[in-house]
């Protein structure tokens, strides 16, 4: 799934290809994380063909970086960013540079912005809505 908001940030959702890739960089030893997302597949024009997967290259700095470290292969996200391009041997690269991570698993759901590391591991206490009926917005 992909959408864009008013302010032209990208919003996307869909499962990891694989484990989330952090590291540390510069003269300040920034942190960066990346993850690449499955965001949709292409149809095929050959009958018996596989779709092509659609990918979107995702990185998260500083707080963020170190929140979304963890995120494994086949976690399901949401994020939210920017799109950055950048060349790279003479083609232009898209990555999504992330302001929000909303990562969703069966047992435990986390909710990261650059302003706050909130994972929350037991979610017995939270209400399960299964449509939208009575939401007031």
């Amino acid at each position: 799934m992909q959408g864009k908001l008013q302010d032209g940030s990208i919003i996307i959702s869909g499962v990891l290809g694989n484990d989330a890739e952090y590291k540390t960089v510069g003269e300040k030893n920034s942190s960066l994380t990346k993850f690449s997302v499955k965001v949709g597949e292409t149809d095929s024009a050959v009958v018996d063909q596989k779709p092509k997967a659609i990918w979107a290259n995702c990185q998260c700095w500083h707080t963020l970086a170190r929140a979304t470290a963890r995120l494994k292969k086949g976690d399901s996200v949401l994020c939210v960013g920017k799109i950055e391009t950048h060349e790279y041997n003479g083609k232009d690269y898209k990555t999504l540079n992330c302001s929000f991570v909303v990562q969703s698993m069966s047992e435990c759901a986390a909710s990261v912005s650059p302003t706050s590391e909130t994972v929350i591991e037991n979610t017995d206490d939270y209400e399960v809505i299964l449509d939208d009926s009575g939401i007031p917005f």
